[in-house]
């Protein structure tokens, strides 16, 4: 796993690797990847120096996230003291060369977004840079940043990302979450911005449009939540969910649908809307809550699951938009909250309903939220939108 960060204490030509066993954080050693390191330090352009490395937060600040889901993988920082395009072009011709015989490393670049500006200016810059990181639009990020129209401390570090992601129409770029500090401080008048992206590689679900999961990822999760579902009405122990796979182990919100195969009418839904399970176990658990645990229909027996169809969302963190004007229908869910009443539609409820976005939204408030119809135009109402992958059996 290369860990890609900006130095905050020097300006220097070239990258700074580590030659070091492992790094220690609170919860334990991480070994480093010494097959990359001797790939590397061959380039002229690659050099050591702990001091600026142990001197530096951004790629250490990422330790802690990897090990709680990735505990046993081997990390790779890689220091960038500069971000002109001709330093970029070098680290990012190595990278590639790696690439080749290490065809599935896993990046993470570190950086906060815009500083210190009103909270309504900081989700102007950032809304900008996240829109040009989302269309691989390397040459607009780097102009934006050269003029201050976006703020990237680790500008480096998403750079080289970013240069390494446009170049592979397979990968896509796709906006997890952003927030800002006012969330935590309450401080509305100078805030930091923090976005959290993934850059997906996989077959084409739609024209211009990526899939997270392949073929064998959807068949694993369908398989475990019809199994478990079956192995919970006969009153019999769970399957396992033990799995190699770092991306069934990543912690996602998820929706699990039952509908009836003979007319496709719904027979259950619940999920979880946050990332709170790795998503194997909330898909196991989603599923026993579909089938026994939605208050809208009796529980399904055991008879019914031959003519039961299971679905699957899987989604993404939900983004507090400023109003219904950036609802897409058929691209977004939607969650509806005014104090504690919160409603939530996932984005096919527009497809398979025929609504437009205000009959859409007002049956959200009505019927999810138990709101008023037209709360959802109302300014202490919040909206949040969210994308889902969906696949079923």
């Amino acid at each position: 796993m290369v860990l890609l960060g900006r130095s905050h204490q020097a300006r220097f030509k070239g990258a700074i690797i580590d030659d070091r066993q492992f790094w220690q954080t609170p919860l334990g050693k991480v070994e480093l990847d010494a097959e990359l390191f001797g790939y590397l330090y061959k380039d002229d352009h690659f050099h050591v120096n702990q001091f600026l490395l142990d001197n530096e937060h951004s790629l250490e600040v990422q330790v802690p996230f990897i090990q709680m889901v990735a505990s046993q993988a081997k990390i790779f920082p890689l220091l960038l003291g500069e971000a002109s395009e001709d330093n970029l072009q070098k680290v990012v011709l190595a990278l590639k060369t790696v690439m080749r015989k290490r065809p599935n490393m896993i990046f993470v670049a570190s950086s906060d977004m815009s500083h210190y500006h009103s909270l309504d200016k900081a989700e102007e810059i950032d809304r900008h840079c996240l829109k040009l990181l989302e269309k691989k639009d390397f040459s607009g990020l780097k102009e934006a940043l050269e003029t201050r129209r976006v703020e990237l401390c680790g500008d480096a570090a998403v750079l080289t990302l970013l240069s390494l992601a446009r170049g592979q129409k397979s990968w896509a770029i796709k906006c997890l979450g952003y927030s800002t500090s006012a969330e935590s401080t309450r401080d509305r008048s100078r805030v930091v911005g923090y976005g959290a992206l993934v850059i997906t590689i996989g077959e084409n679900k739609k024209e211009g449009e990526e899939s997270m999961f392949n073929q064998e990822q959807k068949r694993t999760l369908l398989k475990i939540a019809r199994e478990t579902i079956v192995a919970h009405l006969k009153g019999q122990k769970w399957p396992a969910t033990e799995t190699e796979d770092l991306v069934l182990r990543e912690k996602r919100g998820v929706f699990v649908t039952l509908r009836r195969k003979r007319d496709h009418q719904l027979r259950g839904c619940i999920g979880l809307i946050l990332p709170e399970l790795p998503l194997i176990e909330a898909v196991q658990k989603m599923a026993i809550e579909a089938a026994t645990g939605d208050p809208r229909f009796s529980p399904v027996s055991l008879a019914e699951m031959n003519d039961v169809e299971i679905e699957i969302s899987v989604l993404s963190v939900p983004r507090k938009v400023k109003g219904a004007e950036e609802v897409v229908l058929g691209r977004d869910g939607v969650i509806i909250k005014r104090g504690f009443r919160q409603g939530v539609f996932l984005p096919q409820v527009a497809e398979e309903t025929g609504w437009g976005k205000e009959e859409f939204l007002s049956n959200l408030c009505a019927h999810k939220a138990g709101l008023p119809a037209d709360a959802w135009k109302e300014k202490d109402t919040e909206i949040y939108t969210f994308q889902a992958e969906v696949f079923s059996e």
